[in-house]
């Protein structure tokens, strides 16, 4: 099992469980009673065997082909077509050692815009038609699993094109595995403790926590939840002091409990508790308050009903579903990367076009919701400031509003940084493509529900009076009720402020805030509603809380700072974030949070939009966790780690079409130390790169993914561009995603960006590069890119500072729209582990003058 962390076996409680924990940090119990060899055997089975298409017997006109992206092995299988009907089919041959049942997962394309079928027949009899969902575009792939019962022995798998089938789907592999057994009762998902969070002080072990000695330790496990419960959940600790030690437990920011750890001398022991958890992540976390005796070791936390968190990016509680992937009848934009363009700064490259009374696009509701995110482009107004106009939303046929859509936070003008106005000149020696920017977003609270396969859609009514509406996708969601004020917070409203109202609220905050300090209160609340603040919002020992970001909603009538940290122990959860940026101001405007948040500080669930950034955290932060939450429509970064910041992570964040970095830490006079985006999704930056790393101290990129930028951009980009300053320790690129990045960088180098581009402009970069387990898809440039070069100048000086060392393990190149890897006039050693290039439009390798040294140990293929 290739992903696997680590198996082990524990003691929990009189039982056994069997823990088989990955890199995401989660895993499942396991029955007890077994030995630890069938354990072991059981995981090995469950892990499965991948069967590729293309080694599968093809008949009927189905045929090997690897003009799509994203395919496992060396192909995929198409030919299931309609000339093709009653015919194609692909056939596995498989082995079964232990009878039972399996879970047999179909990966496939499907790009026609609808669910089609095929049919499955198992030793030669048909079992049943299988119906295979419409994909994003014929370069994504799902999944379709169903589960046979085999006996010992060689089975056939067929996957056939019936004459009752409607065909038209590309297949890749099937995986089957043994169907686990349940976890017996009181067992769940495992979330191992050095994966989670954690600050204060706290050490990490190669497979625990300790150091958990002084007030301000904590870990924080954050964990996933199909549905609202009371659920038990079982810490897993060491306490070898003699005496009984507490922590306290905080769900979601809240205290609920002081847990007492029981002395277990030299073994390790659990201790349960029953905690309210909400749909969707959670966090549980333990922490070395005052008054508390903290002196144990942690190793994981298993929750009764959890479920597994993405393997690669955020885990987010909406579908998302493309434009072009929905069936219409209006125009359906073609791939486009030209800087510039509206497919340019499309979701997958493609978009659909309403331009005519009529016009629409429609998808089938993959679950059941009562909210939805449309993101489009409607023109500007002559003079700039958009336009406002409505859209009419169909649901099952039946209209079920109008929603009200603007330009006005669109669409801008000249070079960098950019104006509101259409008259905005351009600048010399700037980028300017002309006016660009097309894409906003709309957020709406549905008047009634939208049941799980209703038809959804958009459509250009005789009363939606903008010429065009540009459909890019929605996101479909079931937002849960508001969450209740929480005792012993205190209230804005009981100190002025008005909900839904035009008038200022930062006063009544800033009392309410007061208040609460001086009163011993357990924080602030802010109900439901739009409140208004237009200054400065300043957060040191507080908590402020709101009713759930679809519900509260903070409205920045100014463009100046709003809530900036001045000291630690802040926590920010639930409510949502509106600024009211319309271009890109480096001087006036500011970010949603910025500053020194210090030790101790959390923000959950927070919704930002329309800010300059999301958030601008700045030196004096050591340990900040920031999780759960979406920048959207950003003018500059979406989330930028400044100048010294220590310690921190963000996690589970969604950022989609910043005005420049999604993600970045800058090292800017002092350096940024240990600080890590995992489990992130950077979407769409209209400039720059989805994640950056620009110098720095053991800092890491995990477990994420990056799609779609548009100039100056990579999926990743490690540099010391902007600051005279290191690289030290391990810079760390693992477990990471990059869809159809890298993108012209002309104005800056005279290069283009690689989807992975390590760049040495000031000094040697001596610290240790590692890119291990990265999946870099449709490059629009190279793949992985290694260079030196200072200034906009094709011929620069021979460079002899090095980037060495540098480890690349485990990294696939698809389908590169140059090399798959190219370097560019820098000396250094990488050293290459199962690196494999397929489909590179230039060639597998572009090695400038030889002047970079690849040792290949051993797997590298296509290069």
């Amino acid at each position: 099992m290739g992903a696997a962390k680590k198996n082990m076996w524990r003691a929990w409680g009189g039982r056994i469980l069997v823990a088989s924990c990955l890199s995401a940090g989660v895993g499942c119990g396991a029955p007890a009673g077994l030995s630890i060899e069938e354990g072991l055997a059981s995981e090995q089975q469950a892990a499965g065997s991948t069967y590729e298409a293309e080694s599968a017997a093809l008949s009927g006109g189905a045929v090997i082909a690897t003009d799509h992206t994203g395919y496992s092995g060396t192909g995929f299988v198409g030919g299931f077509t309609d000339g093709n009907k009653g015919n194609a089919a692909a056939q596995f041959t498989v082995s079964i050692s232990t009878a039972g049942n399996f879970d047999a997962t179909l990966r496939y394309a499907n790009g026609t815009g609808s669910a089609q079928t095929l049919s499955l027949y198992v030793d030669g009899v048909k079992v049943k038609q299988l119906s295979l969902g419409a994909t994003a575009n014929w370069d994504s792939w799902g999944t379709r699993t169903d589960t046979l019962s085999l006996g010992v022995g060689t089975h056939t798998l067929r996957y056939k094109f019936d004459t009752t089938d409607s065909g038209n789907v590309n297949l890749d592999s099937v995986n089957l595995s043994a169907q686990a057994t349940p976890p017996p009762a009181g067992s769940g998902f495992v979330y191992e403790a050095e994966e989670q969070f954690f600050s204060g002080g706290v050490a990490r072990e190669s497979t625990w926590l300790r150091n958990f000695s002084a007030p301000g330790a904590r870990v924080i496990f954050t964990v996933n939840m199909d549905a609202a419960a009371a659920s038990s959940v079982g810490l897993r600790y060491l306490n070898g002091s003699g005496t009984n030690k507490t922590l306290n437990v905080y769900v979601n920011g809240l205290f609920v409990l002081t847990t007492t750890l029981a002395n277990t001398g030299t073994t390790w022991a659990g201790k349960t508790e029953t905690l309210n958890l909400r749909r969707g992540l959670n966090t549980i976390t333990y922490q070395y308050d005052s008054g508390n005796s903290g002196g144990v070791s942690i190793d994981a936390l298993t929750v009764v009903n959890g479920k597994a968190l993405a393997a690669r990016g955020a885990t987010m509680p909406y579908q998302e579903l493309e434009a072009e992937a929905g069936t219409t009848n209006a125009t359906v934009l073609n791939p486009n990367r030209t800087p510039g363009t509206v497919e340019a700064e499309s979701s997958g490259r493609r978009a659909v076009k309403l331009t005519q009374t009529g016009h629409y696009v429609q998808w089938s509701a993959p679950q059941a919701a009562n909210s939805l995110v449309v993101r489009y482009g409607m023109p500007d107004a002559a003079a700039g400031g958009g336009i406002n106009a409505t859209l009419s939303l169909y649901v099952n046929g039946t209209k079920l509003q109008s929603l009200n859509l603007t330009s006005r936070h669109a669409w801008v003008y000249g070079g960098y940084p950019y104006g509101n106005s259409p008259s905005t000149p351009s600048k010399p020696g700037e980028w300017d493509p002309g006016p660009h920017r097309f894409y906003d977003e709309s957020r709406f609270l549905l008047p009634s529900s939208i049941p799980a396969g209703a038809t959804v859609k958009l459509q250009k009514d005789s009363g939606d009076t903008a010429a065009y509406y540009t459909i890019d996708l929605i996101d479909l969601e079931q937002v849960e009720a508001p969450q209740p004020m929480p005792a012993n917070f205190v209230s804005i409203t009981s100190f002025g402020a008005i909900a839904d109202d035009n008038g200022d609220d930062t006063q009544a905050i800033l009392n309410a805030i007061s208040n609460a300090k001086s009163t011993g209160k357990a924080g602030v609340w802010i109900p439901s509603g739009a409140f208004n603040i237009n200054s400065r919002v300043a957060l040191d020992n507080i908590h402020l809380r709101g009713a759930g970001p679809w519900h509260t909603r903070i409205q920045a009538t100014n463009v100046g700072e709003h809530f900036i940290g001045t000291g630690g122990n802040v926590k920010v959860i639930d409510l949502a974030y509106s600024g009211n940026v319309v271009e890109r101001n480096d001087g006036a405007d500011r970010a949603a949070f910025e500053e020194n948040f210090g030790t101790g500080s959390l923000i959950q669930n927070v919704w930002i939009e329309h800010a300059k950034v999301g958030y601008w955290i700045r030196p004096g932060t050591d340990g900040l966790y920031i999780v759960d939450g979406r920048v959207r429509n950003s003018f500059a970064d979406g989330i930028n780690l400044h100048a010294g910041v220590k310690n921190t992570m963000v996690s589970h964040v969604h950022a989609r079409n910043t005005g420049d970095d999604a993600f970045a830490m800058w090292s800017d006079g002092s350096i940024n130390e240990n600080c890590t985006f995992r489990y992130d999704t950077a979407q769409l930056p209209n400039l720059a790169n989805t994640f950056a790393i620009y110098n720095g101290r053991d800092n890491k990129l995990l477990d994420s993914v990056g799609a779609d930028t548009h100039y100056a951009s990579s999926g990743v980009l490690i540099t010391d561009w902007f600051a005279d300053l290191p690289f030290l320790g391990t810079t760390e690129v693992k477990r990471v995603t990059f869809n159809r990045t890298g993108g012209e960088q002309t104005v800056n180098f005279s290069m283009n960006a690689g989807a992975v581009w390590i760049h040495g402009v000031r000094r040697e970069i001596s610290g240790h590069i590692l890119i291990e387990d990265v999946e870099i898809n449709d490059s629009t440039f190279s793949g992985l890119k290694i260079s030196w070069g200072k200034g906009a100048s094709t011929n620069p000086p021979v460079n002899n500072y090095a980037i060495s060392p540098v480890t690349l393990r485990n990294v696939t190149i698809k389908g590169a729209g140059t090399y798959g890897l190219e370097t560019f006039n820098v000396p250094g050693t990488a050293t290459c582990t199962n690196v494999t290039v397929t489909g590179a439009a230039s060639g597998g390798l572009l090695n400038h003058n030889n002047r970079y040294t690849f040792n290949k140990v051993s797997g590298n293929t296509g290069w």
